[in-house]
């Protein structure tokens, strides 16, 4: 595989909150041919990432949210 450039959602902790789970969309990143994602140094800076999803995602819940049921 090629090395190019893509959009991915970057899910992570601020290191000075690891309570709320924080998720951003970054556009125009680079990928390398092992499909590893290369972060601008600025993005990186105080956050520890949990986990990199191809393209844009978006979290209804996560670890500690109560999701709503329809009641039947």
């Amino acid at each position: 595989m090629e090395s190019g450039t893509n959009a991915v959602t970057v899910l992570y902790y601020e290191q000075d909150d690891m309570v709320s789970l924080c998720s951003d969309v970054l556009t125009n990143v680079r990928i390398e041919a092992d499909k590893r994602v290369i972060f601008p140094e600025s993005f990186r800076d105080n956050k520890i990432i949990i986990a990199v999803l191809d393209g844009n995602c978006h979290v209804r819940n996560s670890l500690g949210d109560r999701p709503i049921y329809a009641s039947s």
